[in-house]
């Protein structure tokens, strides 16, 4: 591979790294962002281990951000492990994908138990039209009055993709009247 295309795919583990961290832009779903920064760490140690140019400082300029950026990655995800509470991360129930006027929306449920003072976290999200793998957040709240990851509400059976549709409806609704 040429040592031009090692620097650019080099480069886009902490471009990628600074956007997922920094901004609310993250690819689509839950765990994409997790399996695709490890693949990314994974082939970016291995293109800079196996450069082939003779410049000793672009070698080294490779190799250091190659694993500085490995590093952090699975620093993080250790961090997240040794949390006593790390199964509780792992909840994530509702994951509803929603084309709402023209629009592609996104539904995060996550359960949090009785100590958030409802049911769990909810978040929404929204992908652009042309760009539909990325997402970005619009919308979080930390305590929602409702189970998505339940199917029944006091013993009948709800859609809680309709429910979660609804509830986008509305934010909407609250979004142009804010505008307006």
């Amino acid at each position: 591979m040429s040592p031009r295309k090692q620097i650019l795919i080099s480069s886009l583990l902490p471009i990628y790294l600074a956007i997922v961290l920094f901004t609310d832009i993250s690819l689509i779903g839950f765990w994409t962002d997790v399996i695709f920064s490890i693949l990314l760490c994974a082939l970016v140690i291995f293109l800079a281990f196996r450069t082939t140019t003779n410049n000793t400082i672009l070698k080294g300029v490779l190799k250091g951000n190659s694993i500085i950026c490995t590093l952090l990655v699975f620093s993080f995800y250790i961090l997240h492990i040794i949390n006593p509470f790390f199964s509780d991360t792992l909840k994530l129930r509702g994951f509803y994908f929603l084309p709402i006027n023209g629009k592609l929306y996104n539904a995060y449920f996550k359960p949090v138990g009785a100590h958030s003072g409802g049911y769990g976290n909810f978040w929404i999200t929204k992908s652009p039209k042309l760009f539909p793998i990325i997402e970005m957040q619009v919308h979080w709240e930390r305590a929602v009055h409702h189970d998505f990851g339940s199917d029944t509400f006091e013993d009948s059976p709800i859609d809680n993709s309709e429910l979660a549709e609804n509830y986008i409806k509305e934010l909407i609704e609250q979004e142009e009247a804010k505008g307006n």
